[in-house]
């Protein structure tokens, strides 16, 4: 369904190339077709504040074709909030077109997580598609604001969100670009006492408020995607489009019900000119409609992958719309042990809202954010990104494997 291309070659030693070059050989060592390098893992996560610490990326290639099958990158980093914690993160990449991921972290204070995930593109020489994902975590650094485009500052919360989720989806590709998937969704969340100092507690402040205690949901999903892009996780050029639905089901014990549908869609324009240069645009659409949805199940706006201005949960309503778009530069590229990685960096622009129906969006309610990220790109498999970006209420920086969309 996806074609796969390599990145085009970028010659010469500029200025540029050789900084990365000479960064690379004090951060990386190499033997065989393996690399492993070392990087300081630094956020400023607007809910969990300033992170710091240390990634070791331990990355193994095929020798022959010199594809990435292995990647394993443990890190040990701390947090005035959560205290010391240890991670160890896990890739493995059977083929160009799946990847099985693995992580565990625990955390001296509150935070734990364990989670695994399968995903198969074009399995079954093409014609089918894999994704599945179980997960249980606690954390201390989720907020809520209230509901509205509208929510002040001021009105923070914090509570502990306890969340375990097992979801599939299982697809058909068709007609070169087209996939139809069904799936289904289990989650158990409950809700406990905020631990954020000078922070007032979720059901103190909104003590009516759908979903706080402990909830079941259960749902179906059917998806409708478009894809015609060179490559799922680290594309240049092509265009994707997606439909999604999603119902609960009270006979199979959801005690949430709600109905969940939406349109998102992404554009990458690359120059012609300019093999460096790759313009992208991405929008999402979504809105939810029930009797009964708890809170944490509502569209929410703020994190890496839509305001990247704000953290997680900042703006929550039954509805969002946010824009996208990004200018993606390769700066440097280089060759280690027939790997080739390209560095880039990306000034972007956000902009977002939410509401209780798409009628009422208004345009004094769009929240603009405007910043730049740095990344490491191995194709056609790994991003190492680094997003920072600048909202009305200050800055917030992420850290992350894969593009933000």
């Amino acid at each position: 369904m996806l074609k796969m291309e390599s990145a085009p070659p970028v010659s010469g030693a500029s200025a540029v190339d050789r900084f990365f070059a000479a960064a690379a050989k004090v951060m990386t060592k190499t033997w065989g077709s393996n690399i492993f390098v070392w990087l300081p893992a630094i956020s400023t996560d607007p809910n969990a504040g300033p992170t710091f610490g240390i990634l070791p990326v331990w990355v193994m290639a095929d020798p022959a074709s010199h594809h990435i099958r292995n990647l394993v990158a443990p890190s040990y980093t701390y947090n005035s909030l959560f205290g010391q914690t240890g991670t160890a993160r896990y890739y493995f990449y059977p083929t160009d077109a799946s990847q099985l991921y693995a992580n565990a972290s625990i955390s001296q204070h509150t935070n734990h997580e364990l989670k695994a995930r399968y995903q198969n593109t074009a399995a079954r020489e093409g014609i089918f598609y894999i994704d599945a994902e179980a997960y249980n975590s606690v954390d201390g650094s989720p907020r809520f604001y209230g509901i509205g485009p509208q929510t002040h500052h001021g009105d923070e919360t914090g509570y502990v969100a306890r969340d375990s989720v097992v979801r599939g989806d299982l697809g058909v590709n068709f007609l070169e670009a087209w996939r139809a998937t069904i799936g289904g969704r289990f989650r158990h969340f409950t809700t406990g006492a905020n631990i954020i100092p000078d922070t007032a507690d979720l059901t103190t402040r909104f003590p009516s408020l759908a979903g706080t205690g402990t909830d079941d949901t259960v749902a179906g999903q059917l998806r409708l995607l478009w894809d015609t892009r060179d490559s799922p996780v680290t594309p240049s050029q092509g265009s994707s489009g997606e439909l999604f639905m999603e119902n609960t089901s009270g006979a199979l014990g959801s005690d949430s019900h709600f109905f969940r549908y939406g349109l998102e869609g992404r554009r990458l324009f690359a120059w012609k000119n300019y093999p460096r240069q790759t313009t992208v645009i991405h929008s999402l659409y979504e809105q939810v409609n029930g009797p009964n949805v708890p809170f944490y199940e509502l569209p929410s706006l703020g994190g890496r992958e839509t305001l990247r201005g704000y953290g997680e949960g900042r703006l929550t309503d039954r509805g969002r719309l946010v824009f996208n778009v990004e200018q993606r530069m390769v700066v440097s590229s280089l060759d280690m042990m027939g790997i080739q990685t390209n560095f880039e960096v990306a000034p972007f622009f956000d902009l977002g809202t939410v509401f209780a129906t798409l009628s009422q969006a208004r345009r004094q309610d769009f929240r603009p954010v405007a910043g730049g990220a740095f990344r490491a790109v191995v194709k056609p498999n790994v991003v190492g990104d680094v997003e920072v970006g600048f909202g009305k209420e200050g800055p917030a920086v992420f850290v992350d494997i894969n593009y933000p969309y």
